[in-house]
């Protein structure tokens, strides 16, 4: 078997979660356990969350924020937070929720020659092993064509297959069979679990109202066969097969962010059962067909190639563990990437879902920080590589949901803060919340996540030099996002505009005896304000607008507070040089300027490159999975592969299966090759990916960077296929560390081309 960087391979089955396959069409999504005599496919459908849209009583109001403002610009801070803390806090977002599992029992019998893989090149799990003296098989996929789950099982040489399917849910549901299907309808809790004590009496895991009901939804399973099949409640029993494939398909009442899922829901049960039926009528080598056809026409667009060590036919999770004691495996950082890639095809397709903390892939009815949409860095990572790998399909779920956050965010901006615009805080989901969570101010109060998604706007115009996207979609949810700023901005002491107060999320300084998380304004959230205006002049400037509010964006923009440098030469986080509770905190949020903004870079602000560089040395390299994949995307900003390539060393360690939360330094990775914080987060994934992609090119919206931050053990390569700003397509090719081809396809004659700091032919 000759196993390269397009796969992942095992020998063993997947004792834990974590050590299952993902397969995903960005609506449905399967963890593969692989099981000989048990197999268990762990399932999700994107729309399934816990409630309805719906309003929490908020106690906050905008005169609350305003006495905040005022005790934070007289230097109060402990006040100001203390305000914030007891008014300015709302509802925890609603649950991301699993599906359910389908399980498949074929009976005990010695196993041997076991191995499971997933080709990334074209999206199938195989199983195969041998029992018996028969030689099983099976394949397994997600068709985005079909909509449909689908995994073909089958025994060589005449042998015989038997084996029984059950479907079950950890949440409330009903299973029967029907029509030659196996059914499963089930509803969603109707509140988070976390709101418990919000809602005090009044809550209750499913309510009987009908105006508190959740989401509702309904799986089925139907097998073709040339075996016998029995279909009960509760299962299907095959006998006597050569083969048998098993059909899935799964459908919500879920009919908007704004639409009731029981009182307004879309038709659910016979939407199911058409797609189901629809995808079993057909010849199986047709659907594979359909479905590596349509995934291949994303996934064949990159092929990086970094060489190999050798090491490509040892098993993925041994693969980890050795490049963990030392073994080089040029091989392994390109499998790195590639499954990257492969994730963002998988979950983020057209028509879905935005990329939640764990992609699509959730067992849990409790998970994670929800599996929510937290948008001061995660849901933004997670959308980092995906215009530089030519992805541009795979970025709407974003923007549909920055669209409809702008819908949401409109009455939280007016009742909050007296503001027009729009804006968001801390955490999102599929109701698209805007209100601030419980909790500590350093991640509540954080009135900054509509700036930081609106730079995904004008970066997709930036990479597909779509005019009509700009002009219908990007420019005027960035205009009203802009517009609540401006409304925000006051003048600190100096007569310089600032937000006032202001948190670094999810930080703190040292304040009195205690730590304080409020200070009148902090670097990113006028590094965030500063880039949105900036970016919305360019934009009106490509549209020919030149208005009012155009006039007063460039009135402010050079009063806006100034980047500081500390006395140790870093750059300042808070307002003023504040002392640190967490010298290695795993937020490096100061430093958004340099990454993902160009606000800080080589070329015009050569002073603020170094206190970047300071602040990265003070903080450390160290850090949950999403914050190493940060860190790489920093140190290729800063033209430095050898530091970047340590972190993507460090992000490669192996992770134990342990359900364990650790902030600090715990990050690594999962046997299959998901990132840990730990536990899970997918994030570091694409962070991974998008510090990959920096380090052979970075471009801007005059000029291509050719291997900007290349590591010495990279020493001989190619990467082709990677989008510039522009709608450029890049291919490279190295040589003993040195240029020795690149080829620029598209419009590159205002570009400049530039390596080791020099310009090179633009032909």
């Amino acid at each position: 078997m000759g196993i390269d960087s397009h796969i992942l391979f095992y020998k063993r089955v997947a004792a834990k979660w974590t050590s299952a396959l993902p397969l995903g069409n960005g609506k449905i999504g399967a963890m593969v356990f692989g099981g000989a005599q048990r197999e268990k496919i762990s399932l999700n459908y994107d729309e399934l969350w816990t409630g309805y849209p719906r309003t929490y009583q908020l106690m906050c109001s905008h005169g609350h924020f305003e006495k905040a403002r005022e005790a934070a610009l007289r230097g109060s801070l402990r006040e100001a937070q203390d305000i914030l803390e007891e008014y300015f806090e709302g509802c925890n977002s609603e649950m991301y929720m699993p599906f359910g599992d389908i399980i498949i029992d074929f009976g005990r019998g010695r196993v041997k020659n076991y191995s499971r893989t997933l080709n990334l090149e074209n999206a199938l799990h195989t199983v195969k092993y041998e029992k018996n003296g028969t030689v099983y098989t099976r394949e397994s996929f997600i068709s985005y064509p079909d909509n449909a789950f689908v995994s073909r099982i089958s025994a060589d040489k005449g042998g015989q297959l038997s084996f029984r399917l059950s479907i079950k849910s950890k949440l409330k549901n009903r299973v029967f069979s029907e029509n030659e299907a196996l059914i499963l309808d089930g509803i969603c809790p109707s509140y988070s679990s976390l709101n418990k004590e919000l809602l005090g009496k009044e809550y209750k895991m499913y309510e009987s109202d009908e105006s508190k009901k959740g989401m509702s939804f309904r799986g089925a399973v139907k097998i073709k066969t040339d075996g016998d099949i029995i279909y009960d409640d509760g299962e299907i029993t095959v006998k006597n097969a050569g083969e048998a494939v098993i059909c899935f398909s799964c459908e919500s009442s879920f009919n908007g962010f704004d639409k009731h899922p029981n009182l307004e829901g879309k038709e659910y049960k016979r939407a199911c059962l058409d797609k189901l039926y629809n995808v079993c009528g057909k010849d199986y080598k047709d659907v594979k067909a359909s479905h590596i056809s349509d995934y291949k026409s994303f996934y064949d667009r990159v092929c990086l190639d970094l060489g190999s060590d050798g090491r490509e036919n040892i098993p993925t999770d041994k693969r980890l563990a050795d490049f963990a004691e030392g073994h080089s495996d040029k091989g392994l950082y390109a499998l790195l990437f590639n499954f990257g890639r492969y994730l963002t095809i998988s979950a983020s397709r057209e028509g879905s879902q935005t990329m939640n903390l764990q992609g699509i892939w959730n067992d849990s009815i409790n998970p994670p920080w929800s599996s929510n949409y937290t948008v001061n860095i995660n849901t933004e990572m997670n959308y980092f590589p995906t215009l530089m790998i030519d992805l541009p399909e795979m970025h709407m779920p974003l923007i549909d949901l920055v669209r409809e956050l702008s819908v949401t965010g409109e009455k939280t901006a007016r009742e909050l803060y007296n503001a027009r615009g729009f804006t968001a805080h801390h955490n999102v989901d599929i109701w698209r919340m805007s209100t601030p969570v419980q909790g500590n101010s350093q991640w509540s109060f954080w009135p900054m996540s509509s700036g930081w998604l609106c730079r995904h706007l004008y970066e997709h115009y930036e990479y597909t030099l779509d005019r009509e996207f700009l002009k219908n979609t990007a420019y005027p949810i960035m205009k009203k996002a802009a517009v609540f700023y401006l409304d925000m901005l006051t003048e600190d002491k100096d007569g310089y505009l600032i937000m006032a107060p202001s948190t670094s999320p999810e930080n703190s300084f040292k304040f009195g005896s205690g730590k304080c998380s409020v200070s009148e304004t902090s670097t990113m959230t006028m590094s965030i304000i500063r880039e949105l205006f900036i970016n919305c002049e360019k934009a009106a400037d490509i549209l020919g607008i030149n208005d009012e509010f155009i006039s007063e964006i460039s009135e402010k923009l050079p009063r806006l507070l100034p980047f500081k440098v500390g006395s140790k030469g870093d750059l300042l986080e808070w307002y003023k040089e504040e002392e640190w509770t967490e010298p290695h905190h795993r937020h490096v949020s100061h430093l958004y300027a340099l990454h993902p903004a160009r606000l800080i870079n080589y070329e015009d602000t050569p002073e603020l490159v170094q206190a970047a560089k300071k602040t990265l040395e003070y903080r450390g390299d160290n850090g949950t999975g999403w914050s190493l994949g940060w860190k790489i995307n920093f140190w290729a900003r800063l033209r430095d592969g050898n530091h970047a390539v340590k972190l993507i060393d460090m992000q490669l360690r192996p992770v134990e299966n342990k359900f364990v939360f650790n902030y600090t330094d715990g990050g690594g990775t999962y046997p299959n090759m998901f990132d840990a914080h730990p536990p899970f987060q997918i994030d570091g994934n694409f962070g991974a990916v998008s510090g990959i992609a920096e380090m052979l090119m970075q471009s801007t919206e005059n000029a291509v960077y050719l291997l900007p931050a290349l590591p010495d053990k990279w020493e001989n390569g190619s990467v082709k296929g990677l989008l510039a700003k522009g709608n450029i397509k890049v291919d490279i090719e190295w040589k003993d560390g040195k240029l020795t081809d690149y080829k620029l396809r598209g419009n590159t004659k205002n570009k400049k081309i530039i390596y080791n700091g020099e310009e090179l032919p633009n032909e």
